[in-house]
């Protein structure tokens, strides 16, 4: 169950959000909306539980972290460098009136009624069940509550925004909770904090990812230019790709596709995903396809040799990830306009395209650079 947690200051409560807190999360959320598509997408998908719900609701999907309102500013985190992102020098304690495409305005009348309740009485928090506020630990004074950070708990744990004197709280939080993580994912200066107070307590990750550049494609990237390149490359030794290029994938391309996504995943992560859960891979890749977020280019053969995929989609926002091409056809100057062309595909779905890359991977970044990509943020990954 969610927990109130009695610190040095003992009134900071740490609980699931439900509709009440609607309109909070959805400014956060609109304050940074490139690094936190993750959450948009989630509260598009999910939404959020009635208020009534929290009395039989575990600690798990979005957590909020609440003080009383004249307690809201949270202090900077010394030590850390800042994000070269503007939003992430974020005045916390969230009003309503984000963006036209707001999520809460897309809600049925009396949800978007309660989400524009704008400080949640705690009164509503407790109600009906006592027993998961200890009387050990006081209840905030005046009982106005204001959100001053989020984070998503499930197979993987997102951090959104976690202020300094916060975070031991919700490292408790965490560890109380016993979820099974796959990762932890979101800006460095939030993930490598939390993930130095949990690491103890949680199993052996098979890598910590501490500098991953967070990228953007401006409007003034000339995708066309590139694009328009030849992928006709003389002495190949393996089929040519063929003249369609890069298009969306197509049921007929599933077997083809799903070797090419467990060797993209094999080698990005580790290990091979149908190693731990072929049904649930399959599923994915399948409803990708299905669903068209998943970019092809094959060779004259009919064999998938890259790919790309809409990791996350919401909104007029994307974020690409699983980008592959097959180890034959390396090193031949393939991967810029196969890139491109994917991208020229998207935009007129998804006009903001994002990504993040791994520092290390130099190939990769220069490949996202050469078709006008540009750093924004940091982010970090914990990968179990």
């Amino acid at each position: 169950m969610f927990s109130l947690f009695q610190r040095s200051i003992s009134d900071t409560l740490i609980r699931p959000l439900t509709t009440d807190d609607w309109g909070q999360l959805d400014a956060m959320i609109a304050q940074d909306p490139v690094a936190f598509l993750y959450a948009a997408e989630h509260l598009d998908h999910f939404g959020l539980p009635a208020p009534s719900a929290l009395a039989s609701r575990s600690g798990h999907g979005f957590m909020g972290i609440f003080v009383p309102a004249e307690k809201s500013r949270p202090v900077a985190n010394p030590g850390l460098e800042p994000s070269p992102a503007p939003a992430r020098n974020l005045d916390l304690g969230y009003t309503l009136g984000a963006a036209s495409s707001s999520i809460a305005e897309r809600l049925p009348a009396t949800a978007r009624r309660a989400a524009q309740k704008f400080l949640s009485p705690l009164s509503q928090i407790n109600e009906g069940d006592q027993s998961h506020a200890p009387a050990t630990e006081p209840a905030p004074p005046g009982g106005q509550l204001k959100l001053v950070g989020a984070f998503w708990l499930g197979s993987n744990l997102v951090p959104l925004v976690v202020p300094e004197q916060f975070r031991a709280a919700v490292a408790t939080a965490i560890t109380r909770s016993h979820r099974s993580l796959a990762s932890i994912f979101g800006y460095a200066d939030d993930v490598l904090p939390l993930w130095e107070l949990i690491a103890g307590k949680l199993p052996l990750p098979l890598s910590v990812r501490e500098n991953q550049p967070l990228m953007v494609l401006p409007d003034s990237a000339n995708l066309a230019a590139v694009g328009r390149a030849s992928l006709y490359r003389e002495g190949l030794q393996a089929p040519q790709l063929s003249e369609d290029g890069a298009r969306w994938a197509r049921t007929s391309d599933r077997r083809s596709l799903l070797k090419a996504s467990v060797a993209m995943f094999t080698e990005e992560v580790g290990y091979d995903p149908l190693s731990r859960d072929p049904a649930g891979y399959t599923r994915r890749v399948d409803e990708f396809v299905r669903t068209g977020r998943t970019v092809v280019a094959t060779n004259t053969e009919g064999v998938v040799v890259f790919k790309a995929d809409l990791g996350l989609a919401f909104g007029e926002r994307c974020q690409i990830q699983g980008v592959w091409l097959h180890p034959a056809y390396r090193g031949r100057g393939l991967s810029t306009p196969l890139l491109a062309q994917a991208f020229e595909l998207i935009k007129p779905r998804f006009p903001q395209i994002s990504l993040y890359v791994n520092d290390f991977n130099t190939r990769a970044r220069k490949l996202y650079e050469s078709i006008g990509m540009e750093q924004i943020g940091t982010f970090a990954t914990v990968v179990f």
